[in-house]
């Protein structure tokens, strides 16, 4: 990516069809953008009218998210007319495009708006959001503390949700998004759960242009053969990562979790399949690729690295609190993404003419790893005594899911080679 973040204090028309698409794809995708159905011709003119009225009236800021010359994301700022509250900047609008979200742009866009901030001399960022929302959860896992709630807040399909008012300063958000250490004070636990599950959302493997083009609607088989061979390296280790940490487990109920979890991937008992080692090989078998085929596959480098990282991290008895983010976090959560909201299972039957019992391993897995990553945060939280354990925890769930991301990248670049 080549991501930029800008400031522009008036609107082109190029910026001003991508504010509209961005807008419309929010919309379809959430409901908590303050709109019921997309905007027309009409309705995306008058929100650009009045936008450019207002940056040039002064008073409302603009920060243009972009990836070469498409628009993908939009803040905007409005600073306060009452001289004595001109140090507070309202944050009204935020949006990243789907295919752009948990990628990590987050980070950046809020350090451009530290900037922006320090230089205009706001020192307070305020917003308000509906209670429970992920926009709610992403704020609070950067710092934003309630100071206020509505319980009429919003109306949707004649159901009311409240809201919160959420405010902190300048200052603190950049230290929180620029020091190398998330703590150097023991985080509450709920606290520390929260940003366990936000490293693990802010970073997504499916919006790899690899994995959209398997998934852009026309078959590709060569390039899902090749995808899927590398993924059933990752597979085959699975279970001996699970194994590996029951063995080093010191607490009762999660070396109890952990066991099931290994009986579940032995069996298929609980889900009423079979062993998920078969269950891809099942799959692999109805994407046309041979027994003899899928045993000579060997993993490539990327994906090499991703297996020996965790491995390495299990098999540490003094690590294991990473063993156990990399393993039972980020990596059983990569089963949880979706695509425009649906998952690999619902998706691969209609671009590839598959059944509901070839797609099982991914079904299964979609299904039960929202357990299994819950678990995992709950153990690491219960394991982590320390505010260096917490931080190395916190660091291994990004490192994880950035390996991911990095076999991809190593198999589409295999693949063009």
């Amino acid at each position: 990516m080549s991501i930029q973040y800008s400031w522009p204090t008036s609107i082109d028309t190029g910026t001003g069809a991508g504010i509209v698409a961005l807008y419309n794809d929010a919309i379809e995708h959430t409901d908590v953008i303050g709109y019921q159905k997309p905007l027309d011709k009409t309705e995306g003119e008058a929100l650009i009218a009045d936008l450019q009225d207002a940056l040039q009236r002064g008073g409302t800021a603009l920060m243009v998210i972009s990836d070469r010359d498409q628009c993908i994301g939009m803040v905007l700022l409005s600073s306060s007319e009452m001289p004595n509250c001109r140090h507070i900047a309202t944050l009204s609008k935020g949006i990243i495009r789907s295919d752009y979200q948990k990628r990590g742009i987050v980070r950046d866009a809020f350090l451009s708006i530290s900037d922006y901030c320090d230089a205009n001399n706001h020192t307070l960022i305020m917003l308000d959001v509906r209670e429970n929302s992920r926009p709610h959860k992403l704020w609070r896992s950067l710092g934003f503390t309630e100071y206020g709630r509505v319980e009429d807040y919003a109306r949707v399909d004649g159901v009311s949700h409240p809201g919160v008012y959420m405010q902190q300063t300048t200052a603190a958000l950049r230290a929180r998004l620029t020091t190398t250490s998330y703590s150097s004070a023991f985080l509450p636990v709920e606290e520390f759960k929260l940003k366990l599950r936000h490293e693990l959302e802010s970073r997504i493997t499916m919006t790899h242009p690899i994995v959209k083009k398997i998934l852009d609607g026309t078959p590709h088989w060569d390039l899902l053969r090749s995808v899927t061979l590398q993924g059933y390296q990752l597979t085959k280790h699975f279970l001996e990562y699970i194994e590996t940490l029951y063995h080093h487990c010191p607490r009762g109920v999660h070396k109890k979790r952990l066991l099931l979890n290994m009986y579940e991937e032995e069996t298929g008992r609980f889900s009423k399949t079979d062993n998920h080692v078969v269950l891809m090989e099942n799959f692999i078998r109805a994407i046309g690729i041979k027994d003899a085929e899928r045993d000579a596959a060997m993993p490539l480098p990327a994906t090499r690295a991703l297996i020996d990282y965790r491995m390495d991290l299990v098999r540490n008895r003094h690590t294991f609190h990473m063993g156990a983010a990399a393993v039972m976090i980020a990596s059983e959560g990569q089963n949880l993404e979706t695509a425009a909201g649906e998952a690999r299972h619902e998706l691969l039957p209609r671009i590839y003419s598959l059944t509901e019992s070839d797609l099982q391993f991914f079904s299964v897995h979609q299904k039960e790893d929202v357990g299994h990553v819950a678990e995992g945060i709950s153990l690491v939280a219960d394991i982590c005594t320390t505010p260096t354990m917490q931080q190395e925890a916190l660091e291994t769930v990004r490192k994880t899911c950035d390996l991911f991301y990095g076999m991809y990248e190593g198999m589409h670049q295999a693949y063009a080679a």
